[in-house]
């Protein structure tokens, strides 16, 4: 069990590094085509200036950095997962995946991201509401 436990905060320290995350800036996993993700970074802003944007759309976002996220979130990716999308419906609704799955259709379809994903000080939280990331500061 501690050896399970060392290999887990040693894979962790391992991502960080490896993606120059820096806990002193605030990362945000975002869809820029939806006016609440827009309004939740402006939100951001009044945190920090120091803000590293992960925009689905027009950035290559690293599927490590999803991992960190789920992980931070101790979440299962598909409740990360706007189930009111067309494209959910029609081509993934009862279907499960593996986290690496689930970001790859995160990545070609931002869409369906439910809201966006903000991690500070080591704290992650999904921003539900524009106001949500206050809860970072």
């Amino acid at each position: 069990m501690i050896i399970s436990l060392i290999l887990v905060i040693l894979r962790e320290n391992i991502k960080l590094k490896s993606m120059h995350l820096n806990s002193n800036e605030l990362t945000i996993l975002y869809n820029e085509g939806n006016e609440r993700d827009k309004k939740t970074l402006s939100y951001a802003y009044t945190i920090t200036d120091k803000i590293n944007k992960q925009e689905l759309s027009s950035v290559k976002v690293s599927s490590t950095l999803f991992q960190v996220f789920v992980d931070k979130l101790n979440e299962d990716p598909k409740r990360l997962i706007n189930k009111a999308d067309p494209y959910y419906q029609a081509n993934i609704r009862g279907k499960d995946f593996s986290v690496a799955e689930w970001f790859d259709l995160l990545s070609n379809h931002p869409s369906l991201l439910k809201a966006p994903i903000a991690m500070y000080h080591n704290k992650a939280i999904v921003c539900n509401t524009p106001t949500d990331i206050l809860k970072l500061s």
